[in-house]
């Protein structure tokens, strides 16, 4: 999977989309993609395996099973994939879980 095909999966699912900020507000639900440090295998200074960490985000004011089901069973289904807890943001109102994998 590369970062065009994570957007292309998440818009064909229904979800609106960044990578990194949204260039307008956005009301949830949505999901924001970043880069976070990257594991690449290095050998005679010479990079031989690139591994992109992806965060994606989930933000969402409403509880709804279908749409994390969507985003662990259809737009992550090819990578294997880690998430934390629901976090609730209070000063946003929103909740937020996150998807940790790599590219």
């Amino acid at each position: 999977m590369t970062l065009a095909d994570l957007k292309q999966k998440c818009e064909e699912q229904g979800f609106k989309y960044a990578y990194g900020v949204f260039k307008t507000p956005t009301e949830p639900p949505h999901l924001i993609a970043i880069c976070r440090d990257t594991d690449n295998f290095m050998a005679d200074n010479k990079v031989y395996n690139k591994d992109t960490p992806i965060q994606l985000d989930y933000t969402y004011t409403d509880k709804d099973i279908e749409q994390q089901n969507k985003i662990e069973d259809i737009i992550l289904a090819d990578v294997a994939w880690n998430k934390t807890e629901e976090v609730y943001l209070s000063d946003e109102k929103v909740w937020q879980v996150s998807y940790f994998f790599e590219i």
